[in-house]
């Protein structure tokens, strides 16, 4: 890996410290900014390696990342995304303000993302206010009539104020009812180890010593979803990657958990809108194209 993109590295020499990029996204290499990130992603899917951690991104699911966060983007050619790049000092004067914001201390401080990810699958209503922003900021940058930089500046405001809703939601900070933290990297170690078998959610709390509620109410706390929820996301991350290698369709099914093939493929329809076999016939294609 390459040392932290700077701001000089995509800024479009404009003056405002704040932009938008819409691309179709294919493999990168590891990396890292010196600014803050926001990605959104319109459609598609595709593998993403958080500070060495894999998940599966997927349409509607908005990802910020912080300076110093290593990422890399794995999987098809035709994901439609928006990368929203940002500095501090685009906030002008409320900074502070928006710093005071639940979750943004954390945020601009770069805590947070070390701990938990800030990856959130956004509601319908939420999807169509979020494009709308990222429309308007581009329509600013574009026409640059007279304050554009300046209504630029409240839509990004206006944006903090939203963003730091989503991940208070998310991650509530309550003063009578914290997460406990203990219990999450446990779920995640197993799910990594035995996400391939018979996982439950009363095995792993067992291990624990509570009960399987009062771990899914702090899992759900901590990371936003149930540990079955997670458990499932991983199995498919991992089932994308053994369909791309062209493994039998049958033999990935077993080989991530799920024991009933018309299930597995089910889901996978339901998450992709495509059958496993589809997919890979456009991953094999999508290569041989690459090649040529």
């Amino acid at each position: 890996m390459i040392g932290p993109l700077a701001w000089q590295a995509v800024d479009d020499g404009l003056g405002f410290p704040a932009l938008c990029r819409h691309l179709v996204q294919g493999p990168s290499g590891t990396h890292a900014h010196e600014f803050y990130e926001i990605v959104y992603v319109l459609e598609g899917f595709c593998l993403h390696v958080f500070n060495n951690t894999s998940s599966l991104l997927m349409a509607g699911d908005i990802l910020a990342l912080c300076p110093g966060d290593t990422h890399s983007y794995r999987g098809q050619r035709n994901v439609k995304i928006v990368n929203f790049f940002f500095l501090p000092e685009a906030l002008g004067s409320l900074i502070n303000e928006v710093r005071s914001l639940p979750g943004m201390a954390d945020f601009f401080n770069g805590g947070l993302s070390k701990d938990r990810m800030l990856q959130h699958h956004l509601s319908l209503l939420d999807r169509e206010r979020v494009q709308t922003f990222f429309q308007e900021m581009d329509r600013e940058r574009m026409d640059r009539l007279a304050g554009w930089a300046l209504r630029s500046r409240a839509l990004l405001l206006d944006f903090m104020v939203f963003f730091s809703r989503i991940f208070n939601a998310r991650f509530p900070i309550r003063q009578t009812d914290n997460p406990y933290m203990g219990y999450v990297s446990p779920v995640l170690a197993a799910v990594e180890a035995h996400y391939h078998e018979n996982l439950t959610v009363h095995a792993i709390a067992a291990s624990l010593g509570i009960s399987p509620d009062h771990l899914t109410r702090q899992f759900r706390q901590a990371m936003g979803i149930t540990p079955i929820q997670y458990l499932r996301r991983f199995r498919f991350a991992r089932a994308l990657e053994l369909l791309r290698q062209q493994r039998p369709v049958g033999e990935v099914c077993q080989a991530v958990g799920i024991h009933h093939l018309s299930h597995f493929s089910r889901e996978f329809k339901a998450l992709f809108d495509m059958t496993p076999s589809a997919f890979q016939r456009q991953s094999r294609d999508q290569k041989k194209t690459f090649i040529t």
